[in-house]
């Protein structure tokens, strides 16, 4: 298997490398997270700009037609930087459901917008307490139910919602500001936003079912490993900026007279913390690399990079914070940001113990691939 990037792959990597490290540095960061809003309008556009909100939709729907390769290529540069803006949400968890399920009109409704910058989305997929139903009646649905940790919810245009009907499930388009349609919003430990929200009988036309599909738990199942592969990348950014950025403090920190990097079992240290790096970076490149493929492989390699990532980026951080010293603790040096993310990333879509236990009743019955992540016992 070959895990190279070709020159498409380098272009846009060094091309996003170079915008982000003019535009959005630690301190920009921190600023958004601190903020009301926790994202910036004018980032959001110049993204549009450059095309990475339209990266992985085909042409005819107003994207460029990247796949999931170009989408990690990206989002290790966010991780990078610590982006906050909401492309996940946006992009590949609302525009990626949009786009496996919707009928021709409502692709053109949504993606080209997303596509432009004019349109953000979430996509509400966790039941909270009482599960969204949906209920047919004159003309339409009604909705009503609950969701929590819905990603990008609060600075969300329009939010996809996924509710039980009949013996199945469906996906429906939700305008933010629709009338019993509540969000809750709050601010997770990396500075992202998040919202819980309730629907108390929220009236829908037929037209808000995305495709007319009742059955879409497949298709909702391939959306959210799409977005664990794509927060994989991001969590692989992150990791080699604590790699980097630790490197890069003990040549400069003098201790008895020497730079710690001088020291021999400080050197070991680094060491495993790199090969970490590699190890979820190889990973994460196979994950991206089975998401076109059969359910159970792409099940068990998403489940295998979440674990696997999970664990490096716990360690990895714990052992940046400690070779910082006192200093590691503060929010002043990014390597808390990128620790928070770690820790965001763990929690995200099961964590690494329930992915490692998925994993190995995977590799035991390749059939328990086919019962969805969603459907997996809580911790």
């Amino acid at each position: 298997m070959d895990l190279q990037y070709d020159t498409e792959h380098t272009i846009l990597r060094d091309g996003a490398e170079k915008y982000l490290a003019g535009r959005y540095d630690y301190r920009t960061y921190q600023k958004i997270a601190e903020s009301d809003a926790g994202w910036n309008s004018d980032v959001w556009t110049e993204f549009a700009e450059l095309g990475w909100l339209g990266l992985p939709f085909a042409d005819e729907d107003g994207g460029i037609g990247g796949g999931p390769v170009e989408v990690a290529v990206l989002m290790e540069t966010l991780g990078k930087s610590l982006v906050l803006e909401p492309y996940v949400p946006t992009v590949i968890l609302g525009g990626g459901i949009v786009s496996a399920l919707g009928s021709p009109s409502q692709r053109q409704l949504i993606l080209p917008a997303v596509a432009e910058g004019k349109l953000r989305l979430a996509f509400a997929i966790e039941d909270r307490g009482t599960p969204v139903q949906a209920k047919k009646a004159s003309g339409g649905y009604v909705l009503s139910g609950a969701k929590k940790m819905v990603l990008g919810a609060p600075m969300a245009d329009t939010i996809l919602v996924s509710a039980k009907m009949g013996g199945g499930v469906g996906v429906f388009v939700v305008p933010a500001e629709t009338r019993g349609l509540v969000v809750r919003p709050y601010r997770m430990v990396d500075g992202g936003r998040a919202a819980d929200i309730e629907m108390v009988d929220v009236s829908l036309p037929s037209s808000a079912l995305l495709g007319n599909n009742e059955s879409a738990g497949a298709t909702i199942e391939l959306t959210i490993h799409r977005a664990i592969g794509a927060l994989s990348a991001d969590a692989v950014g992150a990791i080699s900026s604590l790699v980097a950025a630790t490197v890069e403090y003990t040549k400069t920190r003098v201790q008895f007279g020497q730079p710690l990097a001088k020291f021999q079992v400080l050197q070991h240290r680094m060491v495993d913390m790199k090969v970490k790096e590699e190890e979820a970076r190889a990973s994460c490149l196979f994950a991206t690399l089975s998401l076109d493929g059969p359910t159970d492989r792409r099940a068990r390699a998403v489940s295998g990079a979440k674990a696997k990532i999970g664990r490096a980026g716990r360690s990895v951080s714990q052992s940046a914070i400690q070779l910082h010293g006192a200093i590691g603790t503060t929010n002043e040096l990014s390597i808390g940001g990128y620790t928070k993310r770690l820790i965001a990333y763990e929690l995200l879509f099961g964590s690494t113990r329930e992915h490692l236990r998925r994993y190995a009743s995977i590799i035991s019955d390749p059939a328990v691939a086919s019962a969805g992540l969603l459907s997996a016992p809580a911790n």
